[in-house]
């Protein structure tokens, strides 16, 4: 008796290993499956691999800037000074009229460029967006960083800001500020040590002015600084001669007009956009 209980064992655990080892496959996860692993997370390839297939493409595809020779017509270079309300002063352009010049721009499909963009279009000839543009402040006032930059940015623009650097601190743009925007992409040039008559100073003393400020910008900002805007437009011969030699290799006017291949780059025109100009006169200038 007890041998035959003995044998009906050994045969019901040959019949479930045989039932075992056909099902396992059934049963079995398949192969990568998360539940492969200890945990119950899957392996971070797979998560990676469902995740690309998962993602939507994104609607918004930046447009690429068509690149062209540089315009027969010219490239403007706005001149602005502070963006503010002075009464009885037109250097103070309004917030609201600034506003409104820089969305109009955007609407145009105007494209900024960098001083150095500006020079290898200029002198090496180097191709330029169809329809660029230099956006360009005077003297650093603190409204440059404040009220201007904010709508610079939100049009997806970018400016050159020559400052005075015996007046960067109170009132005027700081030297964190001015490495802000350096970071974002604007370019940082020199408007003189104490914006002095260039046409009229000692040689001695136009030196220091030229020397002196780039130095500052140099060493606060990092980078190279070569390009100078001339106080009230004021420079002489003497000035000329001297800015090669001590680095700068391109000079800024308030004289009117636009930039045209050939011009002197030590002695470029800007358009000068005055506080009080009704965008109508404001799209005259690109004409």
């Amino acid at each position: 008796m007890n041998h035959k209980r003995y044998i009906y064992a050994i045969g019901l655990i040959i019949g479930i290993s045989l039932l075992t080892l056909f099902f396992h496959p059934l049963l079995s996860p398949p192969k990568g499956s998360w539940f492969n692993t200890a945990s119950s997370e899957p392996p971070q390839e797979q998560l990676k691999e469902q995740e690309s297939q998962n993602i939507e493409p994104n609607p918004i595809k930046p447009t690429s800037v068509k690149l062209s020779a540089f315009p027969a017509e010219g490239i403007p270079v706005l001149m602005y000074h502070s963006i503010s309300t002075i009464p009885g002063n037109n250097l103070g352009v309004p917030v609201e009229q600034f506003a409104e010049e820089m969305k109009w721009l955007k609407s145009q499909e105007y494209t900024t460029l960098s001083l150095e963009d500006f020079y290898q279009a200029l002198v090496n000839n180097k191709p330029v967006p169809e329809k660029p543009i230099l956006i360009t402040f005077d003297d650093g006032y603190s409204d440059n960083y404040q009220s201007a930059w904010p709508i610079l940015h939100e049009n997806g623009f970018s400016a050159t800001f020559f400052i005075i650097t015996n007046s960067v601190g109170p009132d005027m743009m700081t030297w964190e500020q001015l490495t802000e925007l350096t970071n974002q992409g604007n370019s940082i040039a020199s408007h003189t040590q104490t914006h002095p008559d260039l046409s009229i100073i000692s040689s001695q003393q136009l030196e220091k002015e030229l020397v002196l400020s780039k130095k500052d910008l140099e060493n606060h900002l990092g980078g190279n600084v070569e390009a100078l805007c001339f106080p009230s437009s004021r420079y002489n011969t003497k000035t000329l001669e001297m800015m090669p030699r001590l680095g700068y290799k391109l000079g800024f006017t308030t004289n009117p007009g636009r930039v045209h291949l050939g011009d002197n780059p030590l002695t470029l025109k800007r358009i000068r956009i005055p506080g009080g100009m009704s965008l109508t006169s404001f799209q005259q200038q690109f004409k």
